[in-house]
C-alpha cells in the first residue's frame, strides 16, 4: 500500500527530456555552471520549474523516488506556541515518512530571505508562518507547493492564482463568543482585550471581539499594546495602561497564553487577586498553562488537528499533476474554551 504523499516525483531525466537537452546540461544549467548559452539555460529552469524539480544538496537522488522532504516555517521556536506545533508537525511527518526541515524566519520584510531560498531549493512543499508581502511570497517560494497558517485573508487574495497555495486559518469567533459567554454569566461587567499593534491597520482579533461585544449589548475595550520580542512584557503593560487608567477591567482576554502569564505577573505585583479582582484569559492552549498559578483559564487550539490539516493540504497539492489548476483551498480550525482557575 502506498504511503501518504507518495507520487511520482520528476527527476533529472524528465528535466532532460521536457527541455530537450542531456542530463549533463541540466546538471550545468541547475548549478549555474558555464558551458552551456543562456538561451538553454532558461530553457532548463523553465521545465524544472514546470515540473517543480529540486535539486537536492542533501543527495536526494541517491534515495527513493517517493521520498519527500517538507519545510516548517516559523517565527520564534523559543516560543511556546511554536515549539507544541512544530513538534506535531514532526510527528505527522515521521508517521507519514517525510521528511521534516524546520527555519525560523524572524518578523520583518528585510529577514530570512537567504534561509527561505535555502529552503526551497531543498524541500518538495512547505508550510509557513510568515509576514512576507504576496508578490514576495510568489517570488521566494514559486511553483513550491505552500500551505500558509493564520494568513490575513486580504494576503491570500493577493497571492497568484497560478502557485499552489492553501491556507490553514484559526476562526477566532466561536473561542471568543464562547468566553464572552462564559465571563458574562460569572459577573464580568468590563472585558478587555489585549491587542498587539502590529505595523498594518488590519487586526481581525479585535474587530471579532468587538463585534462580538456589541451583539452582547456591550461596549468593546481593547488594549493596544506596541509589538515587541517579548509577549510576557505585553501582558505587563497592558495591565499597566488598563489599571492606570480610570476605569480598569474586571476581566482581561489575553493576546495568547505568553502575554496572559505577563498579565497575572504584573496584577500579582499590584496585589490584585485572580480571578476575585480581575479573571484572566489566555489565548493557545499552551501545556504550561496548568503549571501556572493561578491555572490559565484558556482558549486552546488542538494543534494536531491544526497541523494534520495543514499536512493533509500538502499532500493534495503534491498529488496535482505539475501545471493542473489548483484553486486555493482555506481550511478552519477553532477554539475550545478550557475553564480553570484564573477565569
Amino acid at each position: 500500500m502506498p504511503k501518504r504523499g507518495e507520487t511520482k516525483r520528476a527527476g533529472i531525466i524528465e528535466v532532460a527530456e521536457l527541455a530537450g537537452v542531456s542530463r549533463q546540461t541540466v546538471t550545468r544549467a541547475m548549478n549555474d555552471m558555464p558551458g552551456i548559452s543562456a538561451q538553454t539555460k532558461r530553457r532548463v529552469l523553465e521545465a524544472a520549474e514546470q515540473l517543480r524539480y529540486r535539486p537536492s544538496r542533501f543527495g536526494r537522488e541517491l534515495v527513493q523516488q517517493s521520498a519527500r522532504s517538507l519545510g516548517l516555517i516559523v517565527s520564534d521556536l523559543a516560543n511556546p506556541y511554536f515549539s507544541e506545533l512544530a513538534s506535531e508537525f514532526a510527528k505527522i511527518a515521521a508517521a507519514n515518512q517525510w521528511a521534516l526541515v524546520i527555519i525560523e524566519k524572524h518578523p520583518g520584510p528585510d529577514t530570512g530571505w537567504e534561509q527561505l531560498r535555502t529552503l526551497v531549493g531543498q524541500v518538495d512543499a512547505a508550510i509557513a508562518y510568515t509576514d512576507l508581502a504576496p508578490h514576495d511570497i510568489d517570488r521566494i517560494f514559486g511553483s513550491l507547493p505552500l500551505v500558509l497558517l493564520d494568513a490575513a485573508e486580504r494576503t491570500l487574495n493577493a497571492l497568484s492564482p497560478s502557485r499552489p497555495r492553501s491556507a490553514v486559518n484559526i476562526d477566532l469567533a466561536p473561542g471568543l463568543a464562547a468566553v464572552l459567554d462564559h465571563l458574562v454569566g460569572s459577573g464580568r461587567s468590563r472585558i478587555a482585550l489585549v491587542d498587539i499593534r502590529y505595523p498594518t491597520d488590519e487586526s481581525v482579533r479585535r474587530e471579532t471581539f468587538a463585534r462580538l461585544v456589541r451583539d452582547r449589548g456591550r461596549e468593546p475595550v481593547v488594549i493596544e499594546v506596541e509589538a515587541g520580542d517579548d509577549d510576557l512584557l505585553v501582558g505587563r503593560r497592558a495591565v499597566q495602561i488598563a489599571f492606570d487608567a480610570p476605569h480598569p477591567p474586571d476581566a482581561i482576554i489575553a493576546f495568547n497564553d505568553m502575554s496572559a502569564f505577563g498579565v497575572l505577573k504584573e496584577l500579582r505585583v499590584r496585589d490584585l487577586a485572580v480571578p476575585e479582582a480581575c479573571a484572566v484569559v489566555g489565548i493557545d492552549g499552551l501545556k504550561i498553562g496548568v503549571f501556572v498559578e493561578p491555572e490559565l483559564t484558556t482558549l486552546r487550539l488542538d494543534f494536531a488537528a491544526f497541523a494534520q490539516l495543514a499536512f493533509d493540504e500538502v499532500v493534495n497539492m503534491c498529488a496535482t499533476a505539475p501545471g493542473a489548476p489548483q484553486p486555493p483551498i482555506r481550511r478552519h480550525v477553532s477554539h475550545e474554551l478550557v475553564v480553570r482557575q484564573s477565569g
